[in-house]
Formats: structure tokens, sequence, C-alpha cells
């Protein structure tokens, strides 16, 4: 498993390092030296694959069906197609020793160079080929795949404009070929031409060319090929980037020399090339060799080199409407030799990833080569890659080679052997990121944790360090909320918020978050309604979060004048709340267990009535009407809180400008929850079940170990709730069961009593 292969690494990752540090953390150790805000990257996770060392770690009842067939193209006199099967557990066909079978031979033409790209068409069935010819031209080649037991076809397609010099990538994006190249206009400027394949089917065109998309693209820029890695082209590599455009589109993420990025988004041809920024140094940065492979599992763009998984996390720059990257994380395979080892990666799908090394420093490399083929599955974090499948293979070559530069890995590209696969679909657990709250004196401990860390591994799991600790001069309490990928905490009684990124893990504080407030008023409650921050008192006097001109970045705190004549003239006390929409939101008062909803556009609170039926009397007891209990989810038409030892839903309804709650449903937990108490449990939404439609919460329950001092325990559950529809077309739960489970033991100071923890609270983050 990924949780236990990152278990191993737990000691030199940047969480361990947090823990001694007190919860200062790694990354800003480092910011301090380096000036970068990125986790540690000195000791990167290791997972150990070797030559003639099989591992499998795949559940027997894994679905062992074939999925997919895997082309390496391998140049040596001419250019080799060997292929291998993986099944949709990630376990490779095959044997281990067995010779790669040999798919297809393309002798090399005269006049072409020993180098060649590949890029799969978007339908699975053809592969598009570019090699360098005579004169510094490209040669375009089609080879056709065929169905089992026939041949494959070579067509050739025409020529490539004169104009696309240098090291020239053929990319399949958005559901046509590109062609790019990139050149040295003088020693300070370089220009890129993309080019696309017309085909007749697509536009009605008479027969097939390749047309220029916009003008060339010239940038002036100092080009220094210093780094050891990086191949003497201009052009590095390139990752197409699904979903990732503006408009929902696809980008094309070209890696040139110099660690420069650039994006091109192929729904918008016009808008040209954007230049990546960098929220690092630029040395942490590294080149993506050859085809980089984004996997929507975990954001992230991976690509290898030598004998080292490199991961950049994607993230929007400020305007949200370009690229920003972190330094990449690396994932190291020690056993593989790295002066011999020549590596490609695909992203299969279904969470699965493969690689290939190919060994050129064996002494049978004048007969035959040797590779290491392993799969992965991918985590909700770049680093999170469980090993499945690891095993080796013998590579025949085309032509016997007399000298090892006579040798290139070409490609690694996959296809479907049943058709095209059907379009992604993203996983049941939308939110797989978790962050918990818990609250002990003047101090907050965030932990982090994942759907990945939950999935039972051997041994036992490592306790919860802090991801985050905020220090504070008072015993008051904190509300934590979330806005976009910042974790804010503001103080009940004291001026000031506390500024928690969870992109570059950077924590701020800010001073000017001051609020005209009185001490005998304070805050008791932070929401974030739609993309308003409110804040109540606790004579339910509301304020809006107003962000100032300057500083830039700074907050403030404006009193919204409200319409209170539905109001007692008295102080509450709030158990929970829920937001109902984009501008509403319910509060729960547990001294006259009523609850009130308040409307942001028209600034005015009203009362939330128990439902009745006509002709029916309220009923007298109104307790377990108005329940809530801290954060609850609102999710098709139900309320969703905490109760003791499960879950309640409430049915919300409208009718004649009111707002009515019907009677409570109680799905009690079947599992371990004996001593689960609903005022240290928490809520947070999940997702839902693509083919189901049932709603995915997380719940934790906070349980103290009385004789484990310093110690508390997290009962961390992934709930599903069965639903169906309502005549009145909301869902209604019908049932509840828990999709994965754990116990986790959390560390605190040593200074701390276990019976400080006052509170536990948590909000779940996806990327």
């Amino acid at each position: 498993m990924a949780a236990a292969e990152e278990g191993k690494a737990d000691g030199k990752m940047a969480a361990a390092d947090e823990g001694k540090a007190e919860g200062t953390m790694a990354a800003a150790e480092e910011g301090k030296a380096e000036g970068a805000s990125y986790p540690d990257r000195s000791t990167p996770p290791i997972l150990e694959v070797a030559l003639g060392k099989d591992f499998v770690d795949i559940p027997s009842n894994a679905d062992e069906s074939p999925a997919w067939l895997l082309l390496v193209g391998v140049m040596s006199g001419g250019l080799r197609f060997h292929r291998f099967g993986v099944a949709r557990s990630g376990r490779i066909s095959g044997r281990s020793g067995d010779t790669l079978q040999i798919f297809h031979d393309l002798k090399k033409r005269q006049g072409c160079s020993r180098s060649a790209r590949a890029a799969m068409a978007s339908d699975g069935r053809s592969l598009c080929l570019l090699q360098r010819v005579e004169k510094a031209q490209t040669e375009a080649l089609q080879l056709q795949l065929p169905a089992e037991e026939e041949l494959p076809a070579e067509v050739l397609l025409p020529p490539l404009d004169p104009s696309m010099r240098g090291r020239c990538v053929p990319i399949s994006a958005d559901g046509h070929i590109w062609a790019v190249s990139a050149s040295y206009c003088s020693a300070t400027s370089f220009r890129l031409v993309l080019q696309r394949l017309v085909i007749q089917e697509e536009e009605g065109v008479a027969g097939q060319h390749w047309e220029q998309v916009g003008g060339p693209f010239i940038q002036h820029c100092k080009v220094e090929l210093s780094h050891p890695m990086w191949s003497p082209d201009l052009l590095q590599g390139y990752a197409v980037l699904p979903g990732q455009g503006p408009d929902g589109g696809t980008l094309i993420l070209l890696s040139l020399g110099n660690r420069l990025f650039f994006t091109f988004n192929c729904s918008a041809p016009n808008s040209g090339w954007t230049k990546v920024t960098h929220t690092s140094k630029d040395k942490y940065y590294v080149p993506i060799l050859g085809r980089g492979v984004y996997a929507q599992e975990s954001n992230a763009v991976y690509m290898v080199g030598k004998n080292v998984i490199y991961a950049y996390k994607l993230k929007l720059g400020h305007e949200e409407t370009s690229l920003k990257l972190d330094p990449p994380v690396e994932i190291c395979f020690p056993s593989v030799t790295r002066n011999t080892a020549h590596s490609f990666l695909t992203h299969l799908g279904r969470g699965v990833m493969c690689c290939v090394w190919i060994c050129v420093g064996l002494p049978c490399w004048l007969d035959h080569l040797h590779a290491i083929i392993t799969t992965f599955h991918l985590g909700p974090e770049p680093s999170d890659l469980k090993l499945l499948h690891s095993t080796s293979r013998q590579v025949d070559m085309l032509l016997p080679m007399k000298h090892l530069d006579e040798f290139e890995f070409c490609f690694l590209q996959h296809h479907f052997p049943g058709g095209p696969p059907s379009p992604y679909v993203k996983p049941h657990m939308d939110k797989h990121l978790l962050f918990i709250i818990c609250e002990a004196g003047s101090q907050s401990f965030i932990y982090k944790t994942s759907l990945m860390d939950l999935i039972p591994r051997l041994g036992i799991a490592p306790p919860l360090k802090p991801h985050y600790i905020v220090h504070g001069d008072d015993d008051g309490q904190r509300h934590f909320f979330l806005t976009s990928s910042e974790l804010c905490a503001v103080s009940f009684l004291k001026d000031g918020m506390h500024v928690l990124n969870l992109d570059t893990r950077r924590q701020d504080f800010d001073h000017l978050a001051r609020r005209p407030v009185s001490p005998f008023d304070p805050f008791v409650m932070v929401i974030q309604v739609g993309r308003a921050t409110l804040a109540l008192t606790e004579t339910l006097h509301v304020y809006r979060q107003s962000h100032l001109i300057r500083p830039t970045g700074s907050t403030s705190w404006v009193r919204c004048v409200a319409d209170r004549s539905q109001l007692l003239d008295r102080k509450v006390k709030l158990s929970g709340y829920v937001v109902v929409s984009d501008d509403s939101f319910i509060v729960c008062d547990t001294v006259t267990c009523s609850c009130l909803r308040f409307d942001l556009n028209a600034k005015q609170w009203h009362v939330v009535m128990p439902w009745a039926p006509l002709g029916e009397c309220l009923p007298r007891d109104m307790s377990r009407y108005s329940f809530l209990n801290g954060r609850c989810v609102f999710v098709d038409g139900f309320i969703y809180t905490c109760s003791r030892n499960g879950l309640a839903a409430y049915e919300l309804l409208s009718e004649n400008h009111c707002v009515y709650l019907k009677d409570p449903i109680f799905f009690p937990f079947s599992w371990k929850s004996e001593d689960w108490q609903s005022e240290r449990m928490c809520l947070d939404y999940a997702g839902k079940d693509v083919s189901s439609g049932a709603i995915l919460f997380w719940v934790v329950q906070g349980l103290q170990i009385k004789s484990r001092p310093l110690k508390n325990q997290l009962w961390i559950t992934a709930v599903q709730v069965k639903t169906e529809k309502t005549s009145s077309k909301s869902m209604k739960p019908v049932g509840i069961k828990h999709v994965v489970s754990a116990t986790r033991l959390i560390d605190q100071e040593k200074t701390i009593d276990q019976k400080e923890v006052i509170s536990t609270r948590c909000c779940a983050v996806s990327f």
C-alpha cells in the first residue's frame, strides 16, 4: 500500500520533521535557509525495485482481467516495437525473465536519425511517429494498430513545414495530433512553432495536412544547458493536462531548457503560450524529460529521470488563469543503476501507473538488454505511490549493437485491446485529504491524514504528528474555516487571524484583522457562506470579513445591519450551524432548542419552525427537531449532523416564504461507537458515489485513553449514506454503512495534559 510505503520513510519526510520542530513546518525551516516553501526534499521517499527481484502486492480477489497493452519503442539500427499487457489489478502479464513480445519492426529509412518520438491518437487505434531526416527536416509516419492477429500498417503522413526546426515532438491532446518544435533564434532568444494534423474526417478538408496554429512564439531569455540530466535539445519534454484550462479545456505543458515551462490552451489556440511561474528557487526544478504524464488522482505531473520519479503538483496562479509549480517531489529507486538506466512511464488509468527501466550496463548488452517493469497505484498526494507489481523482462534488439550509443529508448505508449476506454470517472471520494483540528488551552493542533492512510496496513500505524500548531496567548477558543486553499483561524476573544496555506504550507498571522466588537459580546462562530466569511457574536450580531486595499491581503470585520425583529434580546448559546445556500445559513441555540436562519441578501433573521402536517398541532417538545452539532452538512434537501453513536438527518422544507424542519432520521453506527459523544464528534462532506449517488462523509470521533498519558485516539471513518428520491425531489437517506475506518493516536506536547483537549473538529480538502 502507498500509505505503508510512505510509512517507511515517515521519519525522513517533512511530516516527521514537523514534530521535531514543535509545529514549525519543515518547509519553513527550508525557507529560512533556501527561500523555499516546499517540503524538505533532502530525503525523498524510497521504493525498492531491482533487476531480477520480483515484487507483488495485489489482493487475491483483485480484478485480473486484461485492461491495457503497452508499446515499448527501442531504437537499435531500426525502431522495434515490443508489447506487454497489464491487468486491471496492475499485474504485469508473463513471467519474470521472459522475452518481451516483438510487435513490429520499422526499418531505418535512409537519411533518418536514430531518434523517434511517438504519440497515441485519441481513438487508440494508431500511433503518430516523427523521425529526423536529412537537411534537418522531420518525417511523419502513422502506424495503424490492428485488431488481434492482424499486422500493423505503416502510412506516410504529409511532411511537416520546414519552419519546424530543432527537435520536433508529436503530442496527442484534445482529440488531435499536434507537433511542436523549439529552436534558438540567437544566444538570448528562442522560438516555438506549433502545428496540428488536419484529417479529412474532422473538417471536410481534402486529404491530410499540417496547419500552423498561431504564429511563431519568440521569447527572449538566456539559455544555459548546465544541468547534467538535461538533453542537448532546447525542447526537453511535455505533458498533457486535460481539464486544467481556464474554461475546463486541455493544456499542453512544455518543458524547455534553463528550467522554463510554458502552457498552451488547446481550446483557445489564438491565446498563444503562457509562461509558468515557479514558487521557489530555480535550482530545485528539473525538466520534464520526454513525455510526462498527468494523473487526475493526485493532480500532479509525473516523469522519470534515471532512477528517480519526479512529480510536479499543479495549482493555479493568483489570477487563476496561469499555472504555478512548486519544486517536484522525488521518489527514489536506489536499486536501479542510475548511469545505465533508460526510462519512461505512462498513466494507464484507474489509478494505475507503469514505469519501464531498460538497463544497458550489463555484459550481455551486445545480444540483448534487460528491463524492469513496475506498476504503481496512485494516492491523493504525489508521493503516495503504492508498489503493485515489479518484474524483469528480456529485450531483444532489432540489430546487434557495436556501441551503447547506438541504443535509444524512444517511447512508452499504451492502448486498449477492447477499444478506447470510457471517460475518466473521478474516484468516489472527492475529498481525500482530511485536516483534523484539536484544541488544548491556548494552542490548536492540526493533524493531516488521507484516505490512503486509513487503508489497513501491516504493523501499527505511527501516531499522527501535528501538521501545524497555532499558538496563542489566551485560553479562548478559535474557529477554523476553509477558503480556497487556506485554512484560517479566528480567535473568539482577540484581534488577528492565522492563515495556513495548504498548498505552500506557509503559516502567517494577519495582525490587522480587527473587529469593532465589545469584549462583552465576543465572536462565537465564524461561517463561510458562498464567497462571504461571516462572524456571529453572542447576541447574534453578524460581521462580514472585508478585504483591505492597503496593506494588500489584510482583512477587517464590518458589521451587517440586519433585521432582528424575530430575535429575543438575549444572549444565545450556539451548538452548531449549517450553510444551506450561497446566501443563507442556519444556527442552533441550545438554550431555547430552536433554529434560526439568516438571509444574507435580505439581511434578516427568521425562525425555523418544526414541520407538522396540515391539521396537526406542533409538538411541545422542540429539542429533538432542532439540535445541530458543530459544522453540519446540507446535501440534496437534508441537513446531516452528528448524534450520539451515529448521524441524524433533517429534511429542510420551504413553504409560503417559511422554512421548516421535519422529524429527524437517525442512523446509528453498527461498528465501534459505544463511547462516542456528539460533542466530541465532527462531520464533513467527502463526495458522492458516481454510480449509486450515495453520499460520502468523513466522521471523526475523539477518544481519550486514560491509561496512556499524552496520547489521544482519533477514530476516523468514511461513511456512505444511501439515498432515494422523494416526491419533493430531495434525496432521502435510507441507510448507512462505513467505507473504511481506522483508529489513530495523536501526539501532543509533553506539557499538555490529555484532559485539556477540549474539542475535535475537522475539515476535508481536495486538490
